[in-house]
């Protein structure tokens, strides 16, 4: 942009209204306005724009987050001070196409054919010489040589008897300047149509409160609706599959609003493809789209970086998730002395209540994955040639108490190879950043749960356990009666500690109550009573299962083994959270799309304005504006008056290498038929 003083016409305006055009119209406000606007965009692109504000809390902490926030940042295309700039730009672009245009204008069509000898000779390229052709001649010539090099003509005689003849060519350069500042102005336009005007007005005026609650959409206020008229947006909804919706979340602030579609949408169909490291590979969806304005829905099949467009509105598939899958669980007690499996039938996202011995519960049903993908083991490699394999189905859940702490699990439906033994996996955890720690229930035979709950029970019922007790430990003549009962009442007592920490309620009843000189002599010898008690509980259940036992050599060593496993898994369950296990017996996946659906009424504009900047910067770097003026006057000096002296000069608006060399060349041509050059410049 160019800065011009005002005409003689402009001076009987007002000084202000004069002084604050002059800054409106400044290169440098400008200048200053684009640098704001490069950085702002710079800003919008490295950091992601639009997302939940505990999103910005987790990746940058609560003290940064508010000042981000509170700068605009997490949506810097629908800002105030970006608005803002935009406007101000805007005008200061319009003020310098005003007041700049005429002098275009006039510049295409002016030749300059008046200029004096003298303002010819400071041109940046200039040449004189005589020639002794006559003045006409020359005047035909000088004529005949521009048009053939490409430069329309005008000639101009002088007062004095001169002749020049006036070369333009590439007038169309300044159509450059032109195009490229009503570029900017469109753009700006069109980026004022995209900067959700309508929300900050009603936010402004106090009618726009986002919704900061989880609730249904029939208890979101009013106040965090927005209607079909709101120019620009972009926002997103799940729809699970056989489902539709006419509405979608915005994010904003710290909360979101809902946006009403002037139509609807209908999901029939979500499918999706897997690698074989478990990543998606691609996901597609069969939407309909219903609009009282159209004669018939429109059908068609969208997918990643494959939209549908209808009017300003662009529908994009940009993520999946669950859609309610219908889960059937069964809930185990951890504590119970008898096997007591409660049914339960929900559903992802569903929060069910859940009464217990203990207390009140809820349970949160938050996502089910039926692929879970993991490295396979060099044998299962070697065999396979696969490179990862599929734990199977899984859900994740939250349990939350009265008091509102939660803990997150993890659970998988199918039994998982770990060290040649299949474990059932469940993982736990209290806080979201923490990694999952894992209980590993032992499968049996079977590869079920079956074992391992009857044992628990068993161990959990200090009636059942006294009496296999006192079978495996029958009273002999060498013990009297009050060692026995005191002999059974401490294995009893060491079950009770087992049964509440595992071996480390043991551990730390010995380190409690036994001076410390004869604690490992104590605990050696509990120890041993609570392996002689367990292992008399497992060879019941062995018993119950049709095991023939007559010794302990008739134990196989898968039962050994999993008799430690099923230890090892008793230990942790202290630090399992409330005592329930959550077992997945069956499902019903159903799916949902993640659609983003954008309308950009400014995005057409901003491509036009995009297509007049590459004009007017073709016309400002490939269109050269060249002048050339040739002067012919009688040369008085001599007496025969045959002889003329001509002054060539030329002025390129784009000084480049090769300018000179092309003048050189053009007064090569005009001295061709002529003698005695005499000087140039």
């Amino acid at each position: 942009m160019t800065q011009k003083n005002f005409s003689q016409k402009a001076s009987s305006h007002p000084k202000k209204s004069r002084v604050l055009l002059d800054f409106l119209g400044s290169m440098n406000l400008a200048v200053t306005l684009l640098v704001m606007l490069s950085i702002a965009s710079v800003i919008g692109t490295v950091l992601q724009q639009n997302q939940t504000f505990q999103d910005y809390i987790i990746k940058f902490g609560p003290f940064w987050a508010d000042v981000f926030n509170s700068l605009g940042l997490y949506h810097v295309y629908g800002a105030a001070w970006f608005v803002l700039v935009l406007v101000f730009l805007l005008l200061s672009t319009s003020v310098c196409v005003t007041r700049n245009t005429p002098t275009f204008l006039k510049d295409i069509k002016q030749f300059s054919e008046k200029l004096s000898v003298n303002a010819l000779k400071h041109q940046p390229n200039h040449a004189t010489f005589e020639s002794t052709n006559s003045q006409q001649t020359e005047i035909e010539r000088a004529q005949a040589l521009l048009k053939t090099n490409g430069y329309k003509t005008k000639v101009h005689h002088k007062d004095d008897g001169g002749v020049t003849v006036a070369g333009l060519k590439g007038r169309w350069n300044r159509l450059g300047y032109f195009f490229t500042h009503i570029s900017i102005i469109v753009i700006c336009v069109g980026a004022l149509l995209d900067s959700n005007l309508l929300l900050k007005y009603r936010e402004l005026t106090g009618d726009l409160i986002p919704e900061t609650r989880t609730v249904s959409l029939d208890k979101v206020e009013q106040t965090a609706w927005m209607g079909p008229e709101n120019l620009s947006f972009r926002g997103s909804v799940n729809v699970p599959e056989g489902q539709k919706t006419d509405v979608l979340f915005l994010p904003y602030e710290n909360g979101y609003l809902v946006q009403k579609l002037p139509f609807s949408i209908d999901v029939k169909d979500f499918r999706i493809e897997y690698y074989d490291t478990g990543m998606p590979k691609s996901y597609e969806s069969d939407l309909i789209l219903t609009d009282p304005e159209l004669d018939e829905p429109i059908v068609k099949t969208i997918a990643v970086n494959h939209p549908l467009y209808y009017k300003n509105y662009a529908i994009y598939q940009s993520s999946f998730g669950d859609g309610g899958s219908i889960l059937n669980l069964d809930v185990h007690p951890l504590l119970s002395p008898i096997e007591n499996v409660m049914p339960l039938e929900t559903a992802v996202n569903k929060v069910e209540p859940l009464k217990t011995p203990i207390g009140k519960f809820r349970v949160e049903i938050n996502d089910f994955r039926l692929f879970n993908m993991v490295p396979t083991t060099e044998e299962e490699k070697a065999q396979t040639g696969k490179k990862f394999h599929n734990n199977g189905p899984s859900i994740i859940f939250k349990v939350r108490n009265e008091q509102g702490k939660a803990w997150e699990y993890e659970n998988y439906m199918m039994p998982s190879l770990q060290e040649d033994r299949w474990f059932f996996m469940t993982g736990v955890r209290t806080i979201n950043s923490e990694p999952f720690r894992y209980l590993f229930i032992p499968a049996d035979a079977n590869k079920t749960k079956t074992r391992f709950f009857q044992f628990l029970a068993l161990v959990n019922n200090p009636v059942e356990t006294s009496k296999i007790l006192r079978d495996a430990f029958p009273k002999t003549e060498q013990i009297t009666d009050k060692t026995y009962e005191l002999q059974i009442k401490l294995m009893q007592q060491l079950m009770n500690l087992f049964r509440a920490k595992g071996f480390e309620g043991i551990t730390e009843f010995v380190n409690k109550n036994v001076p410390e000189k004869e604690r490992e002599q104590v605990a050696e010898y509990y120890f041993s009573q609570s392996s002689f008690a367990l292992q008399s509980l497992y060879l019941t259940i062995l018993q119950k299962e049709g095991v023939k036992l007559a010794a302990d050599q008739d134990i196989s060593d898968f039962d050994k083994i999993w008799f430690e496993d099923a230890l090892n898994a008793f230990n942790g369950l202290s630090r399992y959270g409330p005592p329930m296990y959550f077992e997945l017996k069956s499902f019903k996946q159903i799916q949902a799309t993640g659609l983003q659906i954008t309308k950009s009424p400014g995005k057409d504009v901003v491509y036009f304005g995009s297509a007049m900047l590459i004009i007017g910067v073709f016309f400002l770097f490939y269109v050269r504006q060249k002048r050339i003026w040739i002067h012919i006057q009688a040369n008085d000096e001599n007496e025969n008056n045959d002889s003329v002296e001509i002054t060539v000069a030329g002025k390129d608006n784009k000084p480049l290498p090769e300018t000179e060399i092309e003048f050189n060349e053009l007064v090569k041509q005009i001295q061709q038929p002529t003698h005695n050059p005499t000087k140039t410049a």
